[in-house]
């Protein structure tokens, strides 16, 4: 059985309530560390806008005026691609931050199954265009395109998992 406020004894409601002056003082500093996070996280987003604009311009730039092999260029230009996909990803979660707030886990297991990705196709690429120089070096590329794939895969997994508590969440959410 809940107590009222009256019925509560006088000594023990200041105890319970603060004055309203006490919470505004107390709301000040938090509200003050608030925007100096929201205008850093703004910083941020300019920054990684800035960012990979630079990256996709002179990605294009090397692709059409280097004078390496076609194939060199190609694997180059792919590169720098998806390394401006997973900046704009980082932006995409700077952006909900803003919008919804809150640790947003989704986008960084996207963010590491990019960037694994890319690298996969980065170290496939190199073997293509050099080729094996040594047993050592075949068996190197090797172990880390089967280190990256096992890093896709868990992180798959994961990015399952995360969407079906969010689609169980949501169901028990509409359930009530």
């Amino acid at each position: 059985m809940a107590i009222s406020t009256d019925e509560r004894p006088p000594e023990r409601v200041k105890f319970w309530t603060k004055p309203e002056s006490e919470r505004a003082r107390a709301a000040r500093p938090l509200a003050a560390l608030d925007i100096a996070e929201d205008v850093i996280q703004f910083v941020v987003a300019a920054v990684l806008v800035a960012l990979g604009a630079v990256v996709l311009y002179q990605s294009v730039l090397d692709f059409f005026s280097e004078k390496a092999a076609f194939a060199t260029r190609v694997t180059d230009v792919t590169n720098g691609v998806l390394f401006v996909v997973i900046v704009l990803e980082i932006l995409t979660t700077v952006v909900a931050h803003f919008e919804v707030g809150g640790f947003q886990l989704k986008p960084f297991l996207i963010i590491g199954i990019i960037s694994a990705v890319r690298h996969i196709l980065s170290v496939g690429a190199q073997e293509s265009l050099v080729g094996a120089e040594s047993t050592a070096a075949f068996r190197q590329a090797q172990i880390e395109l089967g280190v990256n794939a096992g890093v896709v895969l868990a992180l798959v997994i994961g990015l399952i998992l995360v969407r079906r508590t969010d689609a169980e969440d949501n169901e028990e959410a509409d359930v009530e």
